[in-house]
């Protein structure tokens, strides 16, 4: 082969450059690519059925917080005798007023915030607190007796024995494993309501490890009575 086919099949071999388009669908294949191993990650690291939980747990307190904003933490800049908020350091804010002016900006957002995420449990309330079974919910989340009447910040929270004896008296007679059971029933249901495809891929797969876990030790999987 002469020098000159030689250059020639060697140009034509080096890999050509790519144009903007190919460049952009790259990048756009790559951003893909690591969205989908970001939500991967967060559905086998969040435990969403915990965070329905918590969200319970914490579901009236918030709820009164909300209904009384006065006492959020909003002062008036300047006038709060119960506040003293130093400036940042570094920021260079000149006086009392400034400082205080960006705190209570900064608990608006936290308000904000709060709210949005309380709405989110909120809806997923309504729409199941017609349900016979919520009201072991409201026992044993939400801190009510039977009646639906609040025990008071300071009650211990019922064991599920108390709870099936104070509901044989409105007439309800289940054993504990059966009301544990609508338990993780209704916190299932609304986890997949709040948290959407990944509440409902977290739970999912949380529950078939739960299942293989006990199928290779020889034992009963029961997820309702797993959960506690």
């Amino acid at each position: 082969m002469s020098e000159e086919k030689r250059l020639d099949t060697a140009a034509n071999e080096q890999p050509k450059k790519k144009t903007k388009e190919q460049l952009y669908i790259d990048e756009a294949a790559k951003a893909g690519a690591r969205e989908v191993l970001h939500l991967q990650h967060k559905v086998f690291t969040i435990n969403y059925y915990r965070a329905t939980e918590d969200a319970l747990r914490a579901y009236i307190k918030v709820k009164r917080q909300l209904e009384h904003p006065e006492e959020y933490g909003f002062f008036p800049a300047g006038k709060s005798h119960d506040i003293s908020v130093a400036p940042p350091p570094g920021l260079g804010l000149r006086d009392k007023v400034e400082a205080n002016e960006l705190y209570v900006e900064s608990r608006k957002n936290s308000f904000i915030r709060t709210a949005d995420k309380f709405n989110e449990i909120h809806m997923a309330v309504k729409a199941f607190e017609k349900r016979r079974e919520f009201v072991v919910i409201r026992m044993y989340y939400f801190g009510e007796d039977e009646y639906g009447n609040y025990r008071g910040d300071d009650a211990k929270r019922y064991t599920w024995e108390e709870i099936a004896e104070a509901l044989e008296h409105i007439g309800i007679n289940r054993s504990v494993s059966v009301l544990r059971g609508w338990r993780s029933s209704l916190v299932r249901e609304m986890a997949v309501m709040i948290h959407g495809v990944d509440g409902a891929v977290s739970i999912n797969t949380r529950e078939n490890t739960q299942q293989m876990k006990h199928e290779r030790n020889g034992e009963k999987h029961d997820t309702e009575e797993n959960e506690e």
